[in-house]
């Protein structure tokens, strides 16, 4: 399969300054800028999505992806976004995913999945690619023991820094964990 896409939007969010005014309680005495949402926003968004699915052998399947996008997304004449004028450096250009997916002998299964994110430049987040694992269990119809690892090639990775609002960075770490499901 494989998907292409343009998009052109208008009125898209802004933040713009409000009337700055002093709050003098609590001390000390603060002058505050607000800011209020707004749509003086415009731009567009083009890429290219391709994904395949290969069956090696009946117990054997193997899936990839890649992704392209491209953003041009522009303040309008009349703004006064303080934030920056394309969020492109925001959104990774390129990111790839494949993942290999076997059923073993004795009802076992077992996922291994490796991933790419671009990096992310206006936000000084470098590249990073992640690999995951799952090996599962059925011994009969209702019960289900798996082993499952998360973001295996790296003890963290950061995804994301606001730029306008002061919130905690978006930070992953590494995850090994046990399931145990039984299902009626």
């Amino acid at each position: 399969d494989i998907a292409a896409f343009y998009n052109f939007y208008t009125h898209l969010r802004s933040a713009e300054p409000g009337a700055p005014f002093v709050e003098g309680s609590p001390a000390p005495t603060d002058i505050v800028q607000p800011f209020v949402a707004s749509n003086k926003m415009g731009g567009g968004t083009y890429g290219i999505e391709p994904f395949v699915e290969w069956k090696v052998l009946p117990k054997w399947k193997l899936l990839g992806s890649y992704s392209y996008l491209q953003m041009n997304i522009r303040k309008n004449k009349d703004s006064q976004d303080p934030t920056g004028d394309n969020p492109d450096g925001q959104n990774p250009r390129h990111q790839f995913f494949v993942q290999s997916s076997i059923d073993l002998p004795k009802h076992f299964e077992q996922d291994l999945s490796l991933r790419y994110v671009d990096k992310l430049p206006s936000l000084n987040i470098p590249s990073y690619y992640s690999l995951d694992f799952h090996l599962g269990w059925r011994p009969g119809t209702h019960l289900e023991l798996s082993l499952v690892g998360h973001d295996l090639l790296n003890s963290q990775h950061l995804e994301f820094i606001p730029e306008f609002i002061n919130t905690t960075p978006t930070e992953v770490r590494r995850t090994v964990s046990g399931r145990i499901a039984w299902k009626f």
